[in-house]
């Protein structure tokens, strides 16, 4: 993004408010992430962060559901475009909570729902696995930056996300190069 000269920040500094505010709405206008933050921080509350984050939620349980996926690359897929909506929510919102509680929805419910799909094609999940793995070792990261007395509300979640990729032998190499433990405790 370019610099703004000092002398051209003064001369829009100079100019009349109304013209100032319609040239600043003109260009908010052109950013759409920026729109959406205002947008959250302006109208909205913790209230709706919480319901964006349910329906987040809803939706990775929707996309773990289908019965299509025949293939680990084909949930992987659509797992990174849910990632992309995580991300945006956190970005909208700096809801650092929900992005762990969120990633880890990520990483289990695949696992869950389609378990046997997975198995069946272990010998072609090699980069499924290492999606999940990395997910897992980014989810253990926000986790330690994020006060020990919320470690309860996500131990049942991590375990059980940490007991799916131990025991998913296409996970083993990629747990060697991303060490993560067998169990989490606060």
């Amino acid at each position: 993004m370019p610099k703004l000269e000092d002398p051209l920040k003064k001369a829009i500094l100079a100019m009349p408010e109304p013209e100032k505010d319609k040239l600043l709405l003109k260009l908010v206008a052109k950013d759409e992430m920026l729109v959406a933050k205002l947008h959250h921080q302006l109208l909205e509350d913790d209230s709706d962060t919480e319901q964006q984050r349910q329906t987040l939620l809803d939706e990775i349980e929707k996309m773990a559901s289908y019965e299509y996926f025949d293939t680990p690359g084909w949930l992987m897929m659509a797992m990174r475009d849910f990632n992309g909506y995580i991300t945006r929510h956190v970005k909208i919102t700096k809801d650092k909570h929900g992005e762990v509680l969120l990633t880890i929805a990520l990483v289990n419910r695949p696992f869950s729902k389609h378990r046997p799909m997975l198995d069946k094609h272990a010998g072609r999940a090699e980069t499924f696995a290492e999606y999940v793995v990395k997910k897992a070792d980014f989810v253990m990261k926000k986790l330690a930056k994020i006060h020990p007395d919320y470690y309860v509300e996500f131990e049942d979640e991590v375990n059980e996300m940490l007991e799916h990729l131990h025991s998913y032998k296409p996970c083993l190499p990629w747990l060697r190069e991303f060490p993560l433990p067998k169990k989490f405790s606060y």
